[in-house]
């Protein structure tokens, strides 16, 4: 039995080693151009491709881009015939087949995007890659935005030498510009990096494979778990498409964990985010500077929230008690109404939407159809002159700094009205 295991392993080992499933995204995965992180085929794997047009009244025309690694036996951009999605249809594709492809093992990224000029036309794409016994692993498709530059982590790679043997796997491409990148695996317990810093440099659509990556990072010999791998852009702000596989040896199941960042240096979505406080500790001051200037005045400014999220939000100035501020909801920029938390979040302290007095506030938006029918959109903070202040202060520079989980946008100026609060 060790020995079929064995020859079993040695020959589906190309593609166990280039596993992948793009289960760590955004729901939100239609777009024009989709980048499915890992394809292949080999001896012992097939590769299936699963898309879907959702206009119900205009077909697609994608051009199928297949970029092999430069790890792999063909490196380099295949010719692959374009694919047609009618309206309203969901349709798959042999990898094999579309790309005209020979006996040898391939692995490397597909892209597939809409053909026509302006490219408008959104669709959805998942790949499944198995063997004729049906085992096998899925690799979803992602919109290219959600790649950046970002540095970015992969969890939970081991490696085993005895019984059920695991082995981790990591991999990096670029797409339409050059990359310089470093990979570090650390100790996920202490921290501390195993063996060396490995670097390179990609053109862009290249892709290349690091096998067992505790041996190529020159990791002290033994078994590892609970180790961490971290993916450096150490030039600029190219896209990175990185991720690591985990494969072990009985059954040659494996997985996928796709390189995940803080925010994908996305100004939408920031986990802290600062406006006019550029050390987001101190408002800012002179040209430029956002400023309350009349005691009947607020200004107003926007930011979009995704719900269920917990938001808090501060103001900062060298004259805080000479200001207020309080958070709305989504609607009309003068109109919308004061944000009301439901409870048990409308305790105080900690919640509280901000008013008279306050110069922050933090509360728990309710679940995602709580607010606006489910859809993301703007909230409104408004920050006023507090009763009581100190007029001879005026104009009163400040800054807001806000903290959440999902990630909020920049909560720029909007505009100013008459002081309500």
């Amino acid at each position: 039995m060790k020995t079929i295991h064995l020859l079993r392993l040695i020959v589906g080992i190309v593609v166990l080693w280039v596993a992948a499933t793009g289960c760590a995204q955004t729901t939100a995965a239609s777009g024009t151009v989709i980048v499915l992180p890992n394809a292949a085929n080999t001896s012992s794997f097939g590769n299936e491709v699963s898309l879907q047009n959702p206009s119900t009244t205009t077909s697609i025309t994608l051009d199928v881009l297949f970029y092999e690694a430069t790890s792999s036996s063909s490196p380099g951009l295949h010719t692959c015939t374009q694919f047609t999605l009618p309206a309203n249809a969901s349709l798959n594709f042999q990898l094999v087949t579309q790309c005209s492809m020979n006996a040898s093992n391939h692995h490397g990224m597909l892209i597939l995007q809409d053909s026509a000029t302006p490219k408008v036309h959104v669709f959805y794409a998942h790949g499944r890659l198995q063997t004729p016994f049906g085992i096998g692993y899925s690799v979803e498709g992602f919109p290219i935005g959600n790649f950046s530059g970002s540095q970015a982590g992969v969890l939970g790679l081991k490696r085993t030498a005895t019984g059920n043997i695991y082995q981790s796997n990591c991999f990096v491409g670029a797409l339409g510009e050059t990359l310089n990148y470093k990979i570090q695996i650390f100790d996920g317990a202490t921290n501390t990096q195993l063996g060396s810093n490995i670097t390179g440099t990609l053109s862009p659509f290249q892709m290349t494979r690091y096998l067992d990556i505790f041996t190529v990072a020159g990791a002290p010999a033994g078994d590892y778990n609970n180790v961490h791998a971290v993916f450096t852009n150490t030039a600029d702000g190219a896209a990175m498409v990185a991720y690591c596989t985990v494969q072990e040896s009985n059954h040659f199941n494996s997985d996928f964990r796709i390189a995940r960042s803080k925010d994908a240096l996305d100004q939408r979505q920031k986990r802290l985010m600062c406006y006019s406080s550029a050390d987001c500790a101190t408002a800012d001051s002179g040209t430029g500077a956002v400023q309350i200037t009349s005691t009947t005045t607020k200004n107003i400014h926007y930011l979009f929230i995704t719900q269920p999220d917990f938001v808090k939000c501060d103001l900062v100035s060298p004259h805080l008690g000479d200001l207020e501020m309080k958070l709305r909801g989504p609607g009309d920029v003068f109109l919308a109404p004061d944000f009301v938390p439901s409870a048990p979040y409308n305790a105080n302290p900690p919640y509280t939407a901000g008013g008279n007095n306050l110069t922050g506030f933090y509360v728990f938006t309710g679940y995602r159809n709580a607010v606006n029918a489910g859809t993301v959109t703007r909230w409104y903070i408004d920050v006023g002159f507090r009763e009581g202040g100190n007029s001879a202060d005026l104009p009163l520079d400040y800054g807001i700094i806000c903290y959440s989980g999902n990630g909020v946008s920049v909560p720029w100026y909007r505009a100013s009205a008459a002081d309500d609060f």
